[in-house]
C-alpha cells in the first residue's frame, strides 16, 4: 500500500468534498455572518456521511447505528461544553444573521472527522473482512458519532447563546 496507489484511486468528490471542508474551516477561523439555518448545514453533511457509511458499508449497521447514537450524544456534549468556553456570537434579529466569532476549533473538527473517515475507508478498501468485524464497526461508529456530536453540540451551543441575546463584546 502505496501513499500514490491510495490517493490515485480515491474517487474525485472526496477531493472536492475536502477543497470544501477546508474553505468552510479556514472560513471560520474569522468571525463570520450566517444564517442559522447555514451553521446547521456542516452538522447535517457530517451526520449524513456517517449515516450513509454504516448502512452502506458496515454489516452490522444497527450495531453500528447504536454506537454512533452513543458516541454523537457524547459528541454533542463535549462540543457544548467546549463552546461554553467560547466568545459568544450575537442574533440580529434585523436581518436573522447569527455574527459568530472566529475560532480554530471548527477546522479542527473538520479535519478530524475527515480523516478519520478517510483513514477508515482506505483501511477497509485494504481489508475488505474489516467491514465484517465488531471491532472495525465499534471504531467507524464511534470515530463518525463522536466528530458529527461534537459539530452538531459547538453548532447549537453557538446559536442557543446567540438566541439567548448574549453579546460578543459585553460592556466593561
Amino acid at each position: 500500500m502505496q501513499v500514490t496507489e491510495i490517493l490515485t484511486h480515491t474517487p474525485w468528490w472526496v477531493w472536492v468534498l475536502l477543497v470544501y471542508l477546508v474553505y468552510v474551516g479556514v472560513r471560520l477561523l474569522s468571525p463570520t455572518t450566517v444564517s442559522p439555518k447555514g451553521m446547521l448545514l456542516m452538522p447535517s453533511i457530517f451526520l449524513l456521511w456517517g449515516i450513509y457509511g454504516i448502512f452502506n458499508k458496515l454489516a452490522m449497521p444497527w450495531t453500528a447505528l447504536l454506537i454512533f447514537a452513543v458516541a454523537l450524544i457524547v459528541g454533542l456534549l463535549l462540543g457544548r461544553i467546549l463552546m461554553a468556553m467560547q466568545q459568544p456570537a450575537i442574533f440580529d434579529s434585523g436581518t436573522g444573521m447569527v455574527q459568530r466569532p472566529g475560532s480554530v476549533v471548527p477546522i479542527i473538527v473538520i479535519l478530524l472527522n475527515f480523516g478519520c473517515l478517510y483513514g477508515l475507508s482506505v483501511y477497509a478498501a485494504y481489508h475488505p473482512n474489516s467491514l465484517q468485524e465488531l471491532n472495525f464497526t465499534a471504531i467507524y461508529s464511534v470515530a463518525s458519532g463522536l466528530t458529527s456530536g461534537f459539530f452538531w453540540g459547538m453548532s447549537l451551543a453557538i446559536l442557543m447563546k446567540a438566541f439567548a441575546g448574549y453579546d460578543m463584546h459585553p460592556a466593561d
